[in-house]
């Protein structure tokens, strides 16, 4: 197991590809970087594809909320990684708020952020041990792939690949090339998952409540009026991500994923590798807790770096004569 600096195994690095378009999306980034707060995971990388520049804003702005003492150089934390197609894919009405409002932010325009496909890869390059999140159009995904020696990197150091089906349209070709090409163990989270686990609406409104102004609230309450509760489906697979071993979760048989031209996905147990992820529903209760516990924690200050203890002592005065 990889040791860190202070101590200790080194956290899982999570690539999270993201289209950030729903409030599942948006607790997801916040719950992972609770795990970071816990030392239990750290972000490797969150890459944006399928949505508009204010999307990548958006993940920029809650990276900065969560990031306490002076702004971290690219050195330590990659910048957000964004699909640059023209024209741009429409923002998602969720981000406007945060992206309106007074948040710091590292990234304004377009050139801030980095090649899609590069910062997935540099996302598991970065880290010892990764596990990548796929819920989002897989067009980059597949397009890491292609890079010099990626598949050989992705199978070293990437545990597992958690796909999320949220009923949303797919790159289907792009998601074929991924399923069939992927070198490590490959997990589907269905709609079943998300929607088994709701994401209590009043319980934003009360845990988050120790900032006067939080963009995951502001991305929450955007997306729908009134209070409402959100099916978990990133959230869940985040944590599923991070932990496969809580046992919150059961996986089928090994089976495969069909996509159709349509980018619509089914899983059919039999003849594949694939795993499908199942809600223990003994569990729901402590899942959802649990699920809002991370969500809603506080930032965490990183730990200071610690200089190592010297081996030698000062030499002794010399003796006057």
């Amino acid at each position: 197991m990889p040791q860190n600096p202070f101590g200790g195994p080194q956290p899982l690095g999570i690539v999270y590809n993201t289209s950030m378009s729903r409030p599942d999306a948006a607790l997801a980034l916040a719950e992972l970087y609770g795990f970071q707060g816990k030392r239990e995971a750290r972000i490797g990388s969150v890459c944006v594809t399928g949505s508009g520049l204010n999307a990548a804003v958006f993940c920029d702005i809650v990276m900065r909320f969560y990031t306490l003492g002076p702004p971290r150089n690219a050195n330590q934390v990659l910048p957000v990684g964004l699909a640059a197609v023209e024209p741009l894919p429409p923002d998602p009405p969720m981000v406007r708020a945060a992206v309106a409002g007074s948040y710091a932010r590292s990234v304004k325009k377009l050139s801030d952020t980095s090649l899609a496909e590069a910062v997935l890869r540099n996302g598991v390059i970065f880290n010892a041990e990764a596990a990548v999140i796929l819920s989002a159009p897989a067009t980059c995904l597949a397009k890491s792939l292609d890079l010099l020696g990626v598949k050989q990197l992705y199978k070293e150091r990437v545990k597992r690949l958690v796909i999320v089906d949220a009923g949303e349209r797919q790159d289907a070709a792009s998601l074929r090339k991924v399923i069939a090409e992927w070198p490590t163990p490959i997990f589907y989270c269905g709609r079943e998952v998300g929607e088994a686990l709701p994401f209590p609406g009043e319980r934003v409104a009360t845990d988050f409540a120790w900032a006067p102004a939080h963009p995951v609230v502001d991305a929450y309450r955007a997306y729908k009026p009134g209070a409402f509760d959100a099916p978990s489906y990133d959230v869940a697979a985040a944590h599923f991500a991070v932990h496969p071993d809580s046992g919150f979760f059961q996986l089928s048989d090994a089976g495969s994923i069909a996509v159709e031209d349509d980018g619509r996905m089914k899983f059919t147990p039999g003849n594949g590798t694939v795993k499908a992820l199942k809600v223990d529903p003994a569990q729901k209760s402590k899942i959802i807790e649990r699920f809002v516990e991370l969500a809603s924690a506080k930032p965490v200050a990183p730990p200071q770096r610690l200089r190592p203890p010297s081996d030698t002592k000062a030499p002794p005065p010399a003796a006057k004569k």
